[in-house]
């Protein structure tokens, strides 16, 4: 147990420190490395308008597909639910779900794959992280969720956007667990 924690730290250190050492090498402040990232201003009102759409077409994407996983008898999202109630306590699986994790995703996966690679490469890289819970319905919806959150952020060139509507679909898809 402690060794999976350690493991999902240093994933999450990673996903954190490699986009910002890498992008360090060319440039000359943290300020332009972070703005690379998509760390950019926006107005507080246009982050709840692009939070708002963001979240709601991942919750619609959401729903057809358990809608299309449970005809095709493919929702076995309980493999999910089952490897998260064995990891740990739910206050420190939220804090590191919601928050930690949401983070380094977004930074890792966004600001710096999709810039590199484009929104589908960098989607299917994001599902193949996925693949340890087992479970065909999470790897499938992670994907359409990731490239739902990868094409946001070609559009908008800002990650504040997508970290709050990734943090959110997090926070409701752990409630209802």
């Amino acid at each position: 147990m402690i060794w999976q924690l350690l493991f999902n730290i240093f994933i999450d250190v990673s996903f954190i420190a490699l986009p910002i050492f890498w992008l360090a090498r060319k440039e000359r402040s943290f300020k332009a490395v972070f703005e690379k990232l998509g760390f950019r201003k926006i107005r507080p009102w246009h982050i709840i308008q692009k939070t708002g759409l963001l979240l709601l077409l991942m919750l619609a994407a959401s729903i057809w597909l358990s809608l299309a996983m449970n005809f095709f008898g493919l929702n076995d999202l309980n493999l999910v639910s089952q490897s998260l109630e064995r990891s740990m306590d739910i206050l420190p699986l939220f804090f590191w779900i919601v928050i930690l994790r949401v983070i380094s995703e977004e930074i890792f996966f966004r600001g710096f794959l999709v810039t590199k690679l484009g929104a589908l490469p960098s989607s299917i890289i994001f599902a193949a992280v996925h693949i340890g819970y087992g479970s065909v319905a999470e790897i499938l919806g992670v994907f359409v969720l990731g490239y739902i959150l990868a094409k946001a952020f070609q559009l908008n060139k800002n990650l504040y956007p997508n970290i709050i509507a990734h943090a959110l679909y997090n926070a409701m898809a752990l409630a209802a667990l």
